[in-house]
């Protein structure tokens, strides 16, 4: 277990750090934090830090800046004794911002990662509300031409897809009619699971008694009840990337993280979590080689519904963790106040 004066001496540091990104000697330490204790003393606890893995020296001559190891005892053991209170004026302009009572829910979670990627100038993605209790509540089949048909569903959340595709120019609109009636007898106020597993067994033998291409309509609907999952997840403030990875030596480490960002599969797994609360992950802990120098705050937020949404943060390792989560929770609370405001208004 560290002493007093280590966890001292590594909150001070990582503090500077953070500030500066610059290497703390200890010279500039005892400058900065007026500590009461020789330059000799300061710089031999620094030497014992090292060896325990907490700071690391990049050239002899240089200062110390903190480990992986470091910033996570920080964020276990340090962190939580110093609770930071977000400045008024922040906080009342995310609540400006998400009450607008014309915003529908998917307006909602975009909103929350752009206003987050703003304050914090870091890479946000936020996802939705999860739809396992999301059931389907509407289906409509438009010809739009002889050879083209529109598909629209709706969920009971207040989610819409719709999508265009082509039919052989045979099919009537009996037929379609008909495969109106088999969607809504069969699957409206099942939950989406449901519906995805009876598309995939029962309803394609029920269709193909009205029509020969009925495997074209079930593979549409299909990926609109798919699509529902991918449309949860909203990616602000990218452009951020460029302020932490240097884009003229790390060019293709650089184009890789952007294609990350544009995976939604990916995303969903790196910002799932099993945590009610906010979860730190740092470099190795996501198991993801891309993200080696990366630091990713997850929070998750309720809705009346008891469907649980993320939102996440995804900046560098050094970032300043006391202001950026005080931020990440302000809005995950605000968000919930929202959704809660916006059901409330659907009764």
């Amino acid at each position: 277990m560290l002493t007093d004066r280590q966890l001292l001496i590594l909150r001070l540091i990582i503090q500077l750090y953070t500030e500066t990104l610059e290497p703390v000697g200890s010279k500039k330490l005892m400058k900065a934090a007026d500590l009461p204790y020789s330059s000799a003393t300061i710089r031999n606890e620094m030497m014992k830090l090292e060896e325990l893995g907490y700071l690391e020296k990049y050239h002899t001559s240089s200062g110390r800046v903190p480990s992986n190891k470091g910033y996570r005892f920080f964020l276990d053991y340090i962190l939580p004794q110093e609770p930071a209170e977000i400045l008024p004026q922040t906080k009342e302009s995310i609540r400006s911002k998400l009450q607008n009572p014309m915003f529908e829910m998917q307006e909602l979670f975009h909103m929350s990662a752009d206003i987050l990627a703003t304050l914090t100038n870091y890479t946000c993605i936020s996802v939705g509300p999860e739809l396992s209790s999301s059931r389907l509540v509407g289906f409509r089949l438009v010809r739009l031409s002889s050879t083209q048909v529109m598909a629209i569903l709706v969920t009971d959340k207040e989610y819409v897809e719709n999508k265009v595709f082509s039919i052989p120019s045979q099919v009537s609109e009996d037929d379609l009619e008909r495969i109106v009636k088999i969607m809504n007898e069969e699957l409206v106020g099942l939950p989406l699971s449901k519906v995805i597993d009876r598309l995939k067994k029962d309803i394609p033998l029920l269709m193909k008694k009205y029509i020969e291409s009925q495997i074209l309509i079930v593979n549409a609907i299909n990926e609109m009840v798919n699509h529902f999952e991918k449309d949860r997840l909203h990616v602000a403030g990218k452009r951020h990337l460029l302020n932490y990875i240097d884009s003229h030596s790390d060019v293709e480490q650089l184009k890789d993280v952007y294609r990350l960002m544009e995976d939604s599969d990916i995303l969903h797994q790196l910002v799932t979590t099993n945590t009610n609360g906010i979860q730190i992950r740092l470099g190795s802990e996501m198991n993801n080689p891309l993200l080696e120098e990366f630091s990713l705050i997850t929070a998750c937020y309720d809705t009346p519904t008891n469907d649980k949404g993320v939102i996440a943060l995804l900046g560098p390792v050094n970032m300043p963790y006391q202001k950026v989560i005080s931020i990440v929770d302000s809005l995950r609370q605000e968000l919930s106040l929202s959704m809660n405001q916006y059901y409330e208004r659907q009764r």
